[in-house]
């Protein structure tokens, strides 16, 4: 149930929503230039945290705010990724014989960054594809609302959940830019 004590609850579930999704290359407008289908992988890869962090925002809004339209359709796309996830990755420890108990940066990042060729020889490839369009297209129409809801201004602007505009470096702790 949502803390209707807290003004900025939505407000917070919204910005980690968007920032999680934003920072994922498949939903946040990907690599221009590369095979596409390196983000297929990607995008199943990444499922769990685009899936995650929009059901977190999912479970802490009220049913009338006004995020839902687009935030099922999304978080209905983002658990069909999530379906393939773990053939993904049974996928790629064979492929690259990788240890299925590792979990070092070396193996996840096998995973998570696969050569178009070998997304394309995954047998499960057409079916990710299709939830790939289907996942970033929702995510995608989704992202801009939570970007409003959020408060950020424009692509230079944010708002942090404490409400203070800030440029995206200064994100980061203690680092000051100059406006």
């Amino acid at each position: 149930m949502p803390d209707r004590k807290s003004p900025h609850s939505e407000r917070e579930l919204a910005w980690h929503a968007h920032l999680d999704v934003a920072t994922r290359a498949p939903f946040g407008g990907g690599t221009p230039g590369g095979d596409p289908d390196c983000l297929v992988g990607e995008a199943v890869y990444d499922s769990l945290a685009v899936h995650s962090a929009l059901h977190r925002l999912a479970a802490g809004i009220t049913p009338d705010s006004p995020l839902v339209p687009l935030l099922l359709p999304a978080l209905v796309a983002a658990q069909r990724l999530l379906t393939l996830r773990s053939a993904w990755i049974d996928y790629c420890n064979e492929r690259f014989r990788l240890d299925p108990a590792a979990d070092d940066v070396t193996s996840e990042m096998s995973r998570q960054y696969v050569t178009g060729d070998d997304v394309r020889a995954w047998a499960r490839y057409a079916e990710a594809r299709t939830a790939y369009a289907e996942a970033t297209g929702a995510v995608r129409e989704l992202n801009p609302v939570l970007a409003r809801s959020c408060g950020r201004a424009g692509s230079a602007n944010a708002l942090t959940p404490d409400g203070l505009e800030r440029s995206g470096l200064c994100l980061v702790p203690g680092m000051r830019t100059t406006r």
